[in-house]
């Protein structure tokens, strides 16, 4: 009896005074908790009442969550690994002190939070800035010149939002920052389209762990911000185009991964591949060329062009016959740092590149 006293006690967890009550009560207590309590008609559940919602009905709510979540996962912040570091001892814009200098920008010990409360709506100002983003140079720049002036600031400052600004300044040196960006809540949304379209290029998720063509939807990102919106804007007929003939320069049956035409003469071209060594795979950008299309007997003086491997990105200048020289570092797309550097990179190869076609057909 003893035994079976411990038994229940330890079972039930009871208090000191339940422990020492006697076995018959704790006996009774159990088997009154034991017993199977009696289905009514009002325990029982009609599922009879419920509704079920229909097939068509499902299947456009997961349609609804599958594009939420796509565009989520497009907008999310960059994840930070081992291969970007902070340029600050921390990882949050938030755990240090800014102030608002007189032109707008931020620096230390301000209590400005990480988001302003709101901007002004006023008109757009996006035509004539991004014609004075993308307007062409009076003259071709030098080949030995390329690597530094397709890192000269933009002509205007393109407009983000304080939060994306406060983000960046954890990774970007502030006098970079304060040379190619403007802050919306101060200007106002003078660039409804450049503007997230910059934004998701900085933000959006880079991943090696994928296929090559999903590798091509993350240049695509930055691409198609910069050269899709100078394509609304030039005054010449720009086309933009994928794994395409090209007659003017390249031999048959070799199409660029990427074509870059304005009025139908390529300007600038690229070739992707999933993994490899980008210098390597930048060889096929002169392999595809056609002896002579460049220099001065040739179409252009010369062309500028770009290879990817995975998350990696070079940019060539392709001159005489076959040679090409590098005009930029290899860029990784997974530093934040050099996310900027590549959006500076492609708005003065859309400068380059009207500056080659108009010395050619003018």
């Amino acid at each position: 009896m003893a035994e079976t006293k411990i038994r229940i006690s330890r079972k039930v967890k009871a208090p000191l005074k339940r422990a020492t009550a006697s076995p018959s009560r704790q006996s009774s207590r159990l088997a009154a908790k034991t017993k199977p309590v009696p289905e009514t008609s009002q325990s029982i559940r009609k599922t009879a009442n419920v509704a079920v919602p229909s097939a068509e009905l499902a299947k456009s709510y997961m349609d609804r969550l599958d594009d939420i979540s796509r565009k989520l996962s497009q907008l999310a912040l960059h994840s930070l690994d081992d291969k970007d570091t902070p340029k600050r001892d921390t990882l949050s814009p938030r755990s240090k002190k800014r102030t608002d200098s007189e032109d707008g920008t931020l620096s230390d010990d301000s209590e400005r939070t990480q988001v302003g409360p709101s901007y002004r709506i006023i008109e757009s100002k996006e035509k004539e800035m991004c014609a004075a983003l993308f307007s062409p140079l009076c003259n071709i720049p030098k080949r030995e010149e390329l690597s530094t002036l397709l890192l000269q600031k933009p002509e205007i400052k393109i407009p983000i939002h304080h939060s994306t600004y406060s983000w960046l300044q954890t990774y970007i040196e502030d006098e970079k920052l304060e040379d190619m960006f403007d802050i919306v809540e101060k200007v106002g949304n003078i660039c409804p389209k450049l503007t997230p379209r910059v934004e998701t290029a900085l933000q959006v998720k880079v991943s090696n762990d994928v296929t090559e063509s999903m590798q091509q939807c993350f240049i695509d990102v930055f691409l198609m911000g910069i050269v899709g919106t100078a394509q609304e804007y030039l005054e010449m007929d720009t086309k933009i185009n994928r794994n395409a003939n090209e007659l003017s320069m390249t031999k048959s049956k070799c199409r660029p991964d990427y074509l870059l035409m304005l009025n139908g003469q390529l300007v600038f071209k690229g070739e992707e591949k999933k993994a490899g060594d980008v210098r390597n795979i930048a060889l096929e950008l002169v392999d595809k060329m056609i002896p002579g299309s460049v220099g001065k007997d040739g179409k252009l003086e010369y062309l500028l062009g770009y290879a990817t491997a995975g998350s990696r990105v070079l940019f060539e200048c392709i001159y005489g016959d076959g040679k090409m020289s590098e005009c930029s570092d290899i860029l990784n797309l997974e530093r934040v740092a050099d996310r900027v550097s590549l959006l500076v990179i492609m708005i003065n190869v859309v400068r380059v590149a009207c500056a080659l076609y108009n010395a050619k057909n003018q």
